[in-house]
């Protein structure tokens, strides 16, 4: 019985819909740059602001990326974004690589917004490549806007980072009567419990 109820609830949890986005070429390696590098809109599916650039490998940006050829560059305040869909509610959260310009002011921080919420700010501290991941936000059907942007916090003359590699996960929301049907089985479970030991 116990065990029957246990695969009832996770069945219901399970069958939410799983909510169906993802965002175009997170590598940025679709882009107009050539072997250089270049500000503006310079990569398919992105937008850019301020000091947002794509730059090839070994350029003077000083950077070289662990998979791929290129990566996008957030010099001082610039940023990158990209807007997606989604067909069902669900909850985001972001994954990227990032590493520091060297030769250049350290102390860049990157914030990671979607849709104007504050996934959180992540500082750029070594000129090696690491992995970051963002906090969840739960957003509903439609289109989205994910965001990072170059905070410059000490106001260098010329600090950047690099991005790389974004991700997007994507997890189903539960509906609130699987909540109430999952508690109540839980509930069943505990009194047949208590049942037994009397």
């Amino acid at each position: 019985m116990k065990k029957l109820i246990i695969a009832a609830a996770v069945a219901l949890l399970s069958t939410n819909a799983m909510a169906a986005a993802s965002l175009n070429n997170t590598s940025f390696e679709t882009n107009t740059v050539g072997g250089g590098y270049a500000y503006g809109n310079v990569a398919a599916d992105w937008s850019f602001t301020g000091g947002g650039a794509v730059s090839h490998n070994y350029t003077a940006w000083n950077g070289v990326t662990a998979s791929g050829d290129y990566f996008a560059v957030l010099q001082n305040i610039a940023s990158i974004s990209q807007t997606f869909s989604s067909d069902a509610a669900g909850v985001f959260s972001i994954s990227f690589d990032m590493a520091l310009r060297s030769g250049y002011y350290a102390g860049q921080v990157v914030g990671v917004t979607l849709d104007g919420n504050d996934l959180g700010s992540f500082a750029a501290t070594s000129t090696g490549w690491n992995s970051f991941a963002s906090a969840s936000v739960t957003l509903g059907a439609g289109s989205h806007t994910l965001s990072f942007s170059g905070l410059n916090p000490t106001n260098q003359y010329d600090t950047s980072a690099f991005i790389d590699n974004v991700g997007l996960t994507v997890s189903a929301v539960p509906e609130p009567a699987s909540y109430g049907m999952l508690m109540a089985g839980l509930g069943l479970v505990g009194l047949v419990a208590r049942r037994r030991k009397a």
